[in-house]
């Protein structure tokens, strides 16, 4: 009697942990299963950008291997370029949606693409920026990124990029 207790136990309990686990809201992770946030994630618009990292300080954190990594990992299309030369050539060859950029060369270049007929949209990133230069940064321009940050920040900033050009390109 008692081992068929035992067994009637262990049959609902072995169904259980073949089951999804529901925990905490996260509908991503099964027992001995998971999936990285990175894999999940797709970009909601699929962008074009380009990514100019010129001669400035911090044209390091724009060129940067793993910011550029996971922009394609979510699906979107890239062109990094290190001088102007090359800045003109691929913005007069080929359609951009944004243009990642440090922050000392955006006003420049917001004042370039704005002719195009693209009219890719301006996204400076600012290294460690103190809260007054990042309140002016937002000033000038809708989108600003601060770095180091995580990727999902840049991501973040390039979707509702996307989603205002394409609001904007709906009205006109």
């Amino acid at each position: 009697m008692h081992r068929m207790w035992l067994l009637s136990l262990a049959l609902p309990v072995s169904f259980l942990l073949q089951q999804p686990a529901d925990a905490c809201g996260d509908k991503l992770v099964s027992l001995s299963r998971g999936i990285r946030l990175q894999r999940a994630y797709t970009a909601a618009h699929s962008a074009s950008i380009l990514i100019y990292s010129g001669r400035s300080v911090g044209a390091n954190t724009v060129k940067e291997s793993k910011l550029q990594s996971s922009l394609k990992n979510v699906g979107h299309q890239l062109k990094a370029v290190e001088d102007v030369a090359h800045l003109d050539q691929a913005l007069n060859s080929a359609k951009f949606d944004v243009l990642l950029v440090d922050f000392s060369e955006a006003a420049t270049l917001a004042k370039r693409v704005a002719s195009l007929p693209s009219r890719p949209v301006v996204i400076p990133v600012m290294y460690k920026p103190s809260k007054t230069e990042l309140a002016e940064a937002q000033r000038q321009f809708p989108y600003v990124v601060k770095a180091p940050a995580s990727s999902t920040q840049h991501l973040e900033a390039i979707d509702e990029a996307m989603k205002s050009k394409l609001r904007a390109s709906r009205v006109s």
